[in-house]
């Protein structure tokens, strides 16, 4: 027999010796594919093709948009943003400078309190609006600006800027880093509970474009406050001594038992997530070419397994911000989320000797129930969270928001003309 006939008999060998597997595969990469986008098309398909107009989206529409997107699409991407906004507080001069003043910009205080920032803003950006836990974190908020906005501390642009950065995190960590970009319907979600939670933080817009004659939907608010948060941040902020330390004491600290070169590193990465204005104003060290071609390269590959070899997220596996129940033995709300200090966490065998909480322990992180009460095993109080010297403080101040916020009423579409605002 001559070569090229035995060349084609190898490759028909081949084809029918593979072809069950490369079939397979092919069907597995074609369901991928097909199911990989319905979420994001049955969010959109009551505003597409001219159906309803974006400014007719509802709260209770905005809440559930929100609740798919940070669950179940993207939730690394709304993890992060929550962490780098509340690491850019830090760069806004006035801001930094409260912290430093309050006494709870040091080690001993800085974790717990960073903690309490991020639950706050868990319950709020995962409890319906006209649920309890939301109107006790929006309280509990704005008691602990309550004083210092009288006082002049807290100006409002900064708090605009604050409601603004988690927004904008929001759509910049999707739009760099997620397997699919956000719809017009997606970033009105967003905008709309946005817009709700300035309106109950009793935020005013003043700065912003269209304050006077109103936004035409949720999308446009969102495109809007995220284009004056970017100015002002290129305005006011600026590299002062407190952002210095504000920066060393979150991050520095963090990783202080561990070699210097983790610390260097943990900077580097957070540099790479910041533009040169936020980055410089913070004092962090940009990435260099050599960790940024390989934080790129990780990125790129992420996206390219997630829509193409990976299955949707079912609603089984849905990442939960906070826990939807109470520690049946204390009646608080533990959470979730393992770190170095194990703040509200509740020992379990996973938190204590899973995988992640023995890699945290190898990093010098303690686990839950170390210590007795320190770290809050039993959970929080929404009514009570914070810094201890705010710990019992605020009840009556809580109160009055929250029969405020039930007077309310159901708030409609926010950016219709018949809802209201």
């Amino acid at each position: 027999m001559s070569s090229p006939l035995l060349a084609m008999d190898a490759i028909l060998d081949s084809i029918r010796t593979y072809y069950p597997l490369t079939a397979l595969l092919l069907t597995y990469l074609l369901l991928v594919r097909y199911l990989r986008y319905q979420r994001r098309d049955r969010i959109s398909y009551s505003f597409s093709n001219g159906r309803r107009p974006l400014s007719s989206m509802t709260t209770e529409e905005a809440y559930h948009i929100m609740t798919q997107l940070q669950q179940l699409e993207f939730p690394h991407a709304f993890n992060k943003a929550r962490k780098i906004a509340l690491l850019k507080a830090g760069g806004i001069p006035t801001m930094s400078k409260l912290f430093a003043a309050t006494g709870q910009n040091n080690r001993r205080n800085a974790g717990k309190r960073a903690v309490d920032t991020e639950i706050l803003l868990r319950e709020v950006q995962s409890q319906e609006r006209e649920s309890i836990r939301y109107m006790q974190a929006v309280a509990r908020m704005n008691f602990f600006h309550l004083r210092y906005r009288k006082a002049g501390k807290i100006l409002d642009s900064d708090l605009l800027h604050t409601l603004g950065d988690g927004l904008a995190e929001i759509l910049r960590v999707i739009e760099e880093a997620e397997w699919r970009k956000l719809t017009d319907v997606e970033i009105c979600a967003i905008g709309v509970f946005h817009k709700n939670l300035g309106d109950d933080m009793e935020i005013p817009y003043i700065g912003m474009p269209s304050c006077r004659a109103g936004w035409e939907n949720g999308m446009h608010f969102a495109e809007e406050l995220r284009n004056w948060t970017i100015k002002y941040e290129e305005e006011v902020a600026k590299p002062v001594a407190t952002g210095d330390q504000y920066v060393r004491v979150y991050v520095d600290s963090a990783t202080s038992a561990m070699p210097k070169a983790v610390t260097k590193f943990v900077r580097k990465k957070l540099g790479f997530e910041l533009d040169d204005v936020m980055r410089t104003s913070l004092n962090l060290e940009a990435p260099g070419p050599i960790l940024n071609s390989i934080v790129t390269a990780i990125r790129t590959l992420r996206k390219f397994v997630l829509r193409h070899l990976s299955p949707p997220r079912p609603s089984f596996l849905a990442v939960e911000a906070v826990d939807g129940k109470t520690n049946p033995l204390s009646g608080l709300y533990n959470f979730n989320h393992l770190s170095l200090r194990p703040w509200y966490i509740k020992p379990t065998f996973l938190t204590r000797w899973g995988l992640v909480a023995l890699l945290l322990r190898s990093l010098g992180g303690k686990p839950p129930g170390l210590g007795g009460e320190k770290y809050h095993p039993g959970g929080y109080d929404l009514m009570t969270i914070g810094p201890q010297p705010q710990e019992g403080k605020g009840t009556a101040e809580m109160k009055t928001t929250i029969e405020f916020m039930k007077a309310r009423g159901e708030t409609g579409c926010p950016f219709s003309k018949g809802g209201k605002q």
